[in-house]
């Protein structure tokens, strides 16, 4: 039975199931308890991330249990190689974040975009505390954890590594339910699931994130950057440049963990 279609389908729908029914009854008494209004939406975000990250770890755990008895227990160690790994993924994240929301940004999308601009709006109401908190640290370690470290792990057993992670990056662009954020999280999460491919270590795809999100959150409220929003040759040649910028990295990624494999 375990070798069925319906029963893969199903350990990848469950746990994206849970992280939303939760994360729904949460939000509905939130919304009882503070309004609905834009003010309290990454409050609210906040909070329901927070809530959905022990469900959502103990499905991380139970297959780390399996991985580490199959493979062998690796030990954590703060050493070189960590902090190169660590440099890298917020490098990185930033990186691609930024060209990429420029990229897009240049385009019409954000326009005929149903539902974007009122959750941009949303998204930045409620003050840069919660932006920073919430956008910034505890949705990324609950999406992470659920989207790369459950749901591309478990695609990857059943499809093999690049499949898992293009169908993972679609899944996670799929559930932002616009077509902008479909665009930018689904090519963010390519990025991510390699991460954790290529280290085996959830904290680089976590940092990936988060750095992205950091680097958003820090144009929208100070205007950094800009210039780069606006398809003229100075915004396109920087959103390029990163992008080339990006790659190089990757390719210095690989080499590094070539050398040390």
């Amino acid at each position: 039975m375990k070798k069925t279609g319906v029963y893969r389908v199903w350990q990848v729908i469950y746990p994206i199931g849970i992280y939303y029914v939760v994360s729904s009854i949460v939000y509905f008494f939130l919304g009882m308890l503070l309004g609905n209004n834009q003010e309290t939406y990454m409050l609210r975000q906040m909070v329901c991330g927070a809530v959905t990250i022990p469900f959502i770890l103990s499905f991380y755990k139970q297959d780390k249990q399996f991985e580490d008895t199959v493979y062998g227990k690796k030990k954590f160690s703060f050493d070189a190689q960590t902090i190169w790994e660590i440099v890298l993924s917020v490098s990185i994240g930033a990186m691609l974040g930024i060209a990429v929301n420029n990229l897009i940004a240049m385009t019409p999308l954000m326009e005929i975009s149903a539902g974007f601009k009122e959750a941009n709006d949303s998204f930045f109401a409620g003050g840069v505390v919660y932006e920073l908190l919430g956008s910034c640290l505890v949705i990324p370690i609950a999406e992470e954890l659920l989207y790369r470290g459950v749901v591309f792990k478990r695609l990857r057993v059943f499809l093999g590594v690049w499949p898992a992670i293009l169908l993972s990056a679609i899944i996670f662009g799929a559930v932002h339910a616009n077509l902008v954020q479909f665009l930018y999280a689904g090519i963010l999460g390519v990025l991510l699931a390699y991460l954790l491919q290529s280290t085996g270590k959830l904290y680089a795809p976590i940092l990936g994130h988060i750095a992205a999100n950091v680097a958003a959150v820090i144009r929208q409220e100070t205007g950094w950057l800009d210039f780069a929003y606006e398809p003229t040759a100075a915004g396109i040649g920087f959103s390029l440049l990163l992008l080339v910028a990006t790659a190089g990295a990757l390719v210095l990624w690989n080499r590094k963990l070539r050398a040390t494999g």
